[in-house]
């Protein structure tokens, strides 16, 4: 409705050109004026936009930026009313002063994230979102941020790490203070959002009235060494202290919540300590767990081969982050959570359970150790989980139904064997693996893959997809030949074909493809009636088990000539069962297996295929 509202306002605008329209990939169109870029947001007003990347080529902002309060797009004039998503994220010194005018209401998420030119906010600002000016540096020229009297939102983790000396708050505004220029509040003073990074006083006592500290507030912090937590606070935000060099920090009983490690170095040098008196948390030795043992937060001095105490189901988000000194981590059979950014950036091996059910974000983004895991009972991955990391192989992931964008992307993945649950590939969840090139066939549960969600490091020989997928996104795959065997005309971005020879649709479905589908001209439909009489079509055996549920024995048949390996995992990733199987049939004996769930895998020259078995 949204975007026939706007499609009606530009008509009634009347359309100049459309040469200054860019198309990005989840569809939203962002217009160039001047050297700036703008997405329209209603039929009055735009958001500043990061630069977009048309053909490849980026433009750059100029020195000084001034951002204008109207803009004219398509014979309308429209009000800047936004800075939006990462505008001017990552904004170097070549940006000396970004000025704003008087019609910004609006600072998007992540909007001035790690950038160093100086920011004064114009009193027009109502809302300050997620990261707004996180990790900001110091450039020398923003000693101080000051908070208008219109401010009437500042997420919690807005100025995480921000390398500044001093807040200030205009008086009349009636929902933030600056208590001793340090500390950005809320009126009441009970959330303290943010600690003035710069500040050089080495001891800070945080005022008694805070019940809660937010995500980051004392991030990046260079001077800090004590922090002294009052009685009464009850919630510590996650990476409280991410790369400061605090030393001392004690934990009073009131404190019912820790949302994540509270320091990533983590050092035997950091004298961390929990009031006796606490029913939440303790320390045990050179870690600090939850009460009942439940979770663990922090390991202090860690290195070389360490083993997670028996008895922990959750690692904290954070809990090995950066940690370049560990060479193995052993996890506990029962460990259920790996919390997000735990293993980040870790040299670490880890050893994964089979009972694990959650890994969270960026859980191993670019961790240097981890080589093979078994995941059977995992029903939730964050995104980024192994982004970058050294894996090899997945085994049994029979539970997983989404697997989330950048799940796996760029990492050294060469095997994954998924269940036929799997319903999503999120964007780039599997691009520039290192899976071999040879034909692939996706699960049949398969609906939907996101904008690069399989674009392997090099073109592969041909995809099958046997199941009733709605949607190939844009760039999707790269492929010479695209097998739509048994599904409906789902929804295909032109874009996802760029690379594909031949789509073969199911039987007497060729025309209606490919009048349907806006594709690149070099690509030709064709009906796939008998795929054993498909030229070069490479299609994939439709293998069957039967009985299923099976006892003592079951057959597995529709295979093809040749020989075909058969092998059998339970689902704690054992292989119990290996076979070679010759012919199209076979009966295999499983009598002195134990009942209960199996993965049955087959690998033949075409590829290989993967069914759950149940034994009783």
């Amino acid at each position: 409705m949204k975007k026939a509202f706007l499609s009606l306002a530009l008509l009634a605008c009347g359309l100049v050109t459309y040469g200054q329209a860019i198309r990005y990939q989840d569809d939203t169109v962002y217009h160039k004026v001047g050297y700036l870029y703008y997405h329209i947001t209603s039929d009055s007003t735009v958001e500043l936009s990061p630069m977009q990347c048309p053909d490849g080529h980026c433009d750059s902002y100029p020195e000084p930026t001034h951002v204008p309060a109207t803009v004219t797009i398509f014979g309308c004039e429209y009000t800047v009313n936004r800075i939006g998503y990462q505008a001017f994220r990552n904004s170097g010194e070549s940006l000396f002063t970004i000025t704003l005018p008087p019609t910004i209401e609006e600072i998007g998420v992540e909007a001035f994230k790690n950038g160093k030119a100086p920011i004064t906010l114009p009193e027009s600002v109502r809302l300050i979102e997620k990261g707004a000016f996180a990790n900001r540096r110091s450039s020398g020229h923003m000693e101080v941020f000051h908070i208008p009297a219109g401010v009437e939102y500042i997420a919690e983790d807005a100025f995480s790490g921000t390398q500044i000396k001093r807040f200030t708050v205009d008086p009349a505004n009636p929902h933030y203070v600056a208590v001793d220029s340090v500390a950005l509040c809320n009126s009441d003073t009970t959330l303290l959002l943010a600690y003035a990074a710069l500040n050089e006083a080495s001891q800070y006592t945080v005022p008694a009235t805070v019940r809660r500290i937010a995500l980051g507030a004392f991030a990046q912090n260079i001077h800090l060494r004590t922090l002294v937590l009052p009685d009464g606070l009850r919630e510590i935000g996650a990476e409280l202290t991410r790369g400061s060099r605090l030393q001392k920090l004690r934990i009073p009983a009131s404190v019912c919540r820790i949302e994540s490690s509270l320091h990533d170095t983590a050092s035997s040098a950091f004298n961390l300590t929990v009031d006796p008196a606490s029913r939440h948390y303790r320390m045990e030795g050179n870690r600090l767990m939850s009460y009942d043992g439940d979770t663990l937060l922090q390991v202090l001095g860690a290195q070389g081969e360490y083993s997670v105490p028996t008895g922990v189901r959750v690692l904290c988000n954070g809990l090995f982050y950066t940690n370049k000194n560990l060479t193995k981590v052993i996890l506990p059979d029962g460990l259920t959570a790996i919390g997000d950014w735990a293993f980040a950036y870790s040299t670490a091996d880890v050893r994964l359970p089979s009972s694990l059910q959650r890994i969270g974000e960026a859980a191993f983004i670019e961790n240097t150790g981890i080589k093979k895991v078994s995941l059977p009972n995992l029903t939730y991955m964050g995104k980024d989980a192994f982004y970058l990391s050294s894996l090899e192989e997945v085994d049994s992931l029979l539970s997983l139904r989404d697997i989330p964008s950048d799940a796996f992307s760029t990492s050294n993945l060469r095997l994954l064997n998924w269940g036929d649950q799997v319903e999503t590939l999120g964007a780039y969840a599997l691009s520039y693996t290192r899976f071999p090139v040879r034909p692939k066939v996706m699960p049949a549960s398969l609906r939907c893959l996101g904008f690069h969600a399989y674009t392997p490091r090099s073109r592969t020989i041909s995809i099958t997809f046997i199941g009733r997928v709605d949607t190939i996104g844009e760039e999707a795959l790269r492929c010479r030949i695209l097998h739509l065997r048994d599904t409906h005309m789902p929804y295909i971005y032109p874009s996802a074909l760029n690379e594909t020879d031949t789509v073969y649709t199911p039987c007497g479905y060729a025309e209606a493809f490919e009048r349907g589908i806006p594709h690149p001209d070099h690509v030709v439909f064709a009906d796939w009636c008998h795929p054993e009489g498909i030229a070069d079509s490479e299609a994939q055996p439709a293998a069957v088990l039967y009985p299923n549920p099976a006892r003592g024995s079951f057959t597995v048949s529709g295979l093809p000539e040749g020989e075909t390996l058969l092998t059998l995992t339970d689902l704690a990733g054992r292989t119990l069962l290996r076979q070679t199987i010759s012919g199209p049939t076979a009966t295999i004996d499983a009598a002195t297996l134990p009942a209960g769930p199996y993965l049955v895998t087959l690998a033949y020259p075409q590829g290989s295929s993967s069914q759950k078995l149940i034994l009783q």
